[in-house]
């Protein structure tokens, strides 16, 4: 998803996206998005991670990742990784949150041309991305309800 233009002036749900600017801080880095910490932590190269943390887009963070050397265990500690990093996102940004809890209980859909891992395209894919939204969402409108206190 790009916006050449820049994001629009109201991003609606689209603060949902990965590729959203909502810098978020895992450790001791900073992190411009959820798609920058996510391809940083995929490379194991700690030169290459300085470089995908300073790339000016997403996409950009994904290609200097997809030339790189990934951790051997990434298959397997992908969606654990992912799943801490939009915690992360939805804690430092309350109004973030606030927006994945509007959804209510609707079944999200996410929308990625280049991953049937993570997006859903037509009748194709696995939808995790959508699958961890709603995840987290749960466990936002769990936390506000009180409901394991």
């Amino acid at each position: 998803m790009s916006f050449p233009r820049g994001w629009p002036e109201d991003p609606g749900t689209l603060v949902l996206r990965n590729e959203f600017p909502a810098p978020i801080v895992i450790g001791d880095r900073t992190y411009p998005t959820v798609a920058h910490a996510y391809w940083v932590l995929a490379v194991v190269d700690e030169q290459r991670q300085a470089e995908i943390i300073g790339a000016e887009r997403p996409h950009d963070a994904q290609k200097l990742a997809g030339d790189s050397t990934l951790r051997g265990d990434w298959p397997q500690v992908r969606v654990a990784v992912m799943t801490r990093l939009l915690r992360a996102k939805f804690q430092q940004h309350p109004e973030f949150a606030e927006t994945l809890m509007a959804t209510g209980a609707t079944r999200l859909i996410y929308t990625e041309l280049g991953s049937t891992f993570w997006g859903e395209r037509g009748l194709e894919g696995r939808n995790w991305m959508g699958r961890l939204l709603e995840l987290i969402r749960s466990e936002l409108v769990a936390a506000e309800l009180n409901v394991l206190q």
